[in-house]
């Protein structure tokens, strides 16, 4: 009787570890393989964030070379509210903290949602598509792929911090404030994993979970901002962005906040663990809704499909716009008198082109939510991509439907959704702040330079589809690491050669660069078009 006890009580003993190691059995191989799918991109994405965070260091040395400099920039910063809610507070008027400043905006949001994109890449996408249907019907447990996931993309993250960290010691910045500030970067990678590894066990689509965590990523920092602006403390505390924030690189090396982040990124961890553990493959926890019956008249054509697949996506895009111009328009109009009378405001709307220091900082605002504007467009048009790898495309394509036309679909509809949220964008701040002129019209010249992006796209998917994603994606992130890197030093010719953010930035915008724009835009869709009807498809 002792002997069947006491080996019971080992069984029982032993059953959750055994049960662990099957849920993670062949973690080490997806791990592999995913690291071999991501020989290329994952070291682009990561030296793409250290550039932006050890550039921003090794800029403001030459930006601001004296002490009177760093004094003046300092106070600018306290002035102008735009430089707090879209980069970072500088807490003393030091070179160092500066640095920090400077660097922690784009290196945070930019790492976040490289690490979201990875994420989804490895997980939902795969797991739409049918493939983690065949892996898993080998020696592979249920929470391998996303540990593999996890794994993969956060010691990306940790050797991001590592890099970063080097490189800025190596500019002769403070080791102790380097480190922190390489471990900020690490930390907004592991909070965007583990937004992430939740949502992609609460949604069904891959491009819902990701457009979900991208605007969390971009609340997060936004909601750490409006907590300064108004000075309420509590509300910049309540976001993970201003837990990173409030380290205070180089300006006290506070390391208690990254317990805070260690802590949240565990938690949400393990509830993503637990929540793939309860759910079907290929499902979410929130079930997709079903279908009518009967199909409308619309969906008879390939225009009604398109727009029924996307409706959904531009009215959740449209919305958060709106909001966010209703905030920054009634936040923004409630501020103009004092930022009307700063000493910096009629400098700063002067290099704009701009007579009412007021607007300027409408313009910022617009200028800097085109971005993620531009995504929006990228994502409705690489639908057409997904598409054809899955074989969505030759099922629609055995109907009597032109394949011209079937991408010409999805070329309008993010031609289309990216003008109107713009437009919509720009009607919200001019509603909200009446006061301030040439709102709308700034937003509507900003649609060119996404039509850019979106023509781009449309060349290669029409002449080299096996690079399309690559390509869309590298030209949004050069409109978006130019805009950091001229600030850094980098020549206007080059940015003005390779972005067409450039063109209608309010520093270089002439009254013909929109129209040259278009032409260019409609140029490239025309191209592209036409190599469709020339290739295979798929190829």
């Amino acid at each position: 009787m002792t002997a069947i006890t006491t080996r019971s009580s080992a069984t029982a003993v032993g059953a959750p570890a055994t049960a662990r190691r099957r849920a993670l059995a062949g973690t080490r191989l997806l791990l592999a393989t995913a690291l071999r799918r991501d020989r290329l991109l994952l070291p682009l994405w990561a030296l793409l964030i250290v550039v932006v965070a050890v550039g921003g260091g090794a800029s403001v040395g030459s930006t601001y070379p004296t002490e009177q400099a760093v004094q003046d920039r300092y106070a600018q910063i306290q002035a102008l509210p735009m430089f707090v809610l879209f980069q970072a507070q500088a807490f003393t008027a030091t070179h160092e903290a500066l640095v920090a400043q400077q660097a922690f905006g784009g290196t945070t949001i930019f790492a976040a949602i490289g690490a979201v994109l990875f994420v989804v890449r490895h997980t939902r996408s795969e797991e739409q598509r049918g493939r983690l249907e065949l892996v898993r019907s080998s020696a592979v447990g249920h929470a391998a792929p996303l540990a593999a996931a996890v794994s993969l993309v956060g010691l990306t993250g940790l050797l991001i911090g590592l890099a970063s960290a080097a490189g800025l010691a190596a500019t002769g910045l403070p080791p102790t404030g380097s480190v922190l500030l390489g471990l900020i970067a690490t930390g907004a990678v592991w909070i965007a994993v583990a937004v992430a590894a939740v949502l992609t066990q609460v949604f069904e689509h891959a491009r819902t979970v990701g457009a979900v965590a991208v605007v969390i990523v971009y609340g997060l920092h936004f909601v750490r901002g409006v907590g300064h602006l108004t000075d309420t403390a509590w509300l910049t505390w309540a976001s993970p962005s201003g837990w990173l924030e409030g380290t205070r690189a180089y300006a006290g090396d506070r390391w208690w906040p990254l317990a805070l982040v260690l802590a949240t990124v565990a938690a949400a961890l393990a509830l993503a663990f637990v929540l793939s553990a309860r759910r079907d493959l290929g499902a979410g926890l929130i079930p997709a809704r079903r279908g009518r019956a009967t199909a409308p008249a619309s969906l008879s054509g390939v225009a009604g499909m398109t727009w029924r697949q996307n409706r959904m996506p531009f009215l959740v895009w449209t919305l958060a716009f709106v909001a966010l111009g209703l905030a920054f328009g009634s936040g923004g109009a409630a501020a103009v008198a004092d930022y009307a009378r700063s000493p910096w405001a009629a400098d700063y709307a002067a290099a704009m082109g701009l007579d009412d220091p007021a607007a300027a900082l409408f313009v910022y605002v617009e200028f800097v939510l085109v971005f993620p504007v531009a995504a929006y467009a990228i994502l409705t048009l690489l639908r057409v991509r997904h598409d054809e790898v899955s074989g969505i495309a030759e099922l629609t394509l055995a109907a009597p439907v032109a394949r011209v036309r079937w991408v010409a679909a999805s070329v309008g509809a993010a031609l289309a959704g990216s003008a109107s949220i713009l437009a919509l964008l720009g009607l919200t701040l001019a509603a909200t702040a009446p006061d301030v002129d040439g709102v709308l019209p700034v937003a509507l010249r900003l649609i060119p330079a996404v039509w850019v992006l979106i023509g781009v796209a449309t060349l290669t998917f029409g002449i080299a589809p096996r690079a399309t994603v690559p390509v869309a994606w590298l030209g949004l992130t050069i409109g978006v690491f130019g805009e950091i890197l001229v600030k850094a030093g980098l020549p206007d010719v080059v940015y003005l050669t390779t972005s067409p953010f450039a063109h209608v930035s309010p520093y270089y915008t002439t009254p013909w660069s929109p129209y040259v724009l278009l032409a260019l835009a409609a140029g490239l869709i025309t191209a592209g078009l036409a190599g469709v009807r020339r290739r295979d498809l798929p190829r």
